[in-house]
C-alpha cells in the first residue's frame, strides 16, 4: 500500500498528511497546491461572523 503524501504545518509544526490541507490554485503564493496551514488550525481562527478572520482563505 502506498504511503499518504505528508505536508508539514507552519502553524502548529506538525507534519500531518496531504488530505490536512486546504488545496489552493494560487500557485504562485503556494507552488505545491495546498495552504502552508492545517486544516484544523486554519479553522481554529475562524469566526463567521467576522470576515477579516476568512477573507484571505478565500
Amino acid at each position: 500500500m502506498p504511503e499518504k503524501q505528508k505536508r508539514f504545518c507552519e502553524k502548529c509544526k506538525v507534519t500531518k498528511n496531504v488530505d490536512n490541507f486546504y488545496k489552493s490554485n494560487n500557485l504562485e503564493k503556494y507552488p505545491e497546491g495546498f495552504l502552508n496551514q492545517c486544516k484544523d488550525c486554519i479553522t481554529m481562527h475562524v469566526d463567521n461572523w467576522d470576515s477579516n478572520t476568512f477573507m484571505w482563505i478565500l
